[in-house]
């Protein structure tokens, strides 16, 4: 994300970040470079979207926090089960050690494998991360909720 002008060049009319991919970044400053690149890749007058999770809302000085991820699915006689659980940093509450365990049945002899993915994210604030699209040079940064089950945040690149 930190190089996306590099790769990608500019003269695109939208450039989306969703899904919570910008917390990948831990500290400001890497995420300010990201938004300078993303901003670089855009036309005047045309802008991006960028969806995280809604860190606001989120106690984070605990852990062992477990979340539910999605529905149980089934495939091919497996079922599939998520969760995850997040564990704040004790020093530092905008950090947390996030593992995503996938819990995979086999239906028929019931065998049960779990397979877990670790990260760690920035739970940024919706304050911080508008500072930045600003700072980035970004007009008209506004969050959007109730219209994508995470926040949206949408910036436009001035035209002058």
């Amino acid at each position: 994300m930190r190089t996306v002008y590099r790769h990608h060049g500019g003269n695109f009319d939208i450039v989306i970040s969703y899904d919570n991919s910008i917390p990948h970044l831990l500290i400001d400053e890497d995420i300010l470079s990201t938004l300078k690149q993303i901003y670089s890749c855009l036309r005047p007058g045309d802008g991006c979207l960028i969806t995280i999770r809604d860190y606001d809302r989120e106690q984070r000085t605990d852990k062992n926090i477990v979340k539910p991820y999605g529905k149980a699915k089934i495939e091919n006689d497996k079922r599939y089960v998520a969760l995850q659980v997040w564990d704040f940093d004790e020093t530092n509450f905008y950090h947390y050690d996030f593992t995503l365990y996938i819990i995979e049945e086999d239906l028929k002899p019931k065998n049960i494998v779990i397979h877990a993915m670790r990260s760690l994210y920035y739970a940024i604030s919706s304050d911080k991360l508008i500072k930045l699209m600003n700072d980035a040079g970004f007009i008209n940064v506004n969050r959007l909720d109730e219209c994508f089950y995470q926040p949206v945040f949408i910036g436009i690149r001035p035209f002058t």
